[in-house]
């Protein structure tokens, strides 16, 4: 069991760096964009993120209800929202935040690195790399 928790982390790690770049990518192009064409994507984008919103909250409801776990699963969905939104260089939708959700669910999406002694196994940990902004000149590597 650890390890395959360990495995998730890594997974949860991996996709973290993958959101991170297309957030970023998405902002550069956002800002080549009119202000008129700026508000119109954001009005397109947070319309679509709430249809997306009530959907999940409805499926929650059918999942969630009979446990008594759906508020807090709806914490964890709109903070999620607010993730994504935030990435995309956007503005929160929702006033929940990280301290909003349950502390197990964020330990147990937490990407840090765990150590364990269960047989003397060890986390299977790495280091993220620093993040800086491209220049055109990166992708001109071995030209010169």
């Amino acid at each position: 069991m650890a390890n395959i928790a360990e495995i998730i982390k890594l997974i949860i790690r991996d996709e973290s760096v993958h959101g991170t770049y297309i957030g970023y990518k998405f902002q550069l192009g956002f800002n080549e964009l009119s202000e008129k064409e700026q508000d119109d994507l954001r009005d397109w984008m947070y319309d679509l993120l709430y249809q997306l919103y009530e959907n999940e909250e409805n499926y929650t409801k059918t999942l969630y209800d009979q446990v008594g776990w759906t508020e807090e699963v709806l914490t964890f969905l709109r903070y999620n929202a607010n993730k994504a939104l935030m990435n995309l260089g956007q503005d929160p939708l929702f006033p929940d935040t990280a301290n909003d959700v349950n502390p197990i669910v964020m330990n147990g999406i937490s990407t840090g690195t765990s150590n364990h002694d269960f047989f003397s196994q060890v986390g299977n940990g790495y280091l993220l790399g620093s993040v800086e902004a491209m220049q055109d000149d990166d992708y001109n590597y071995g030209l010169y």
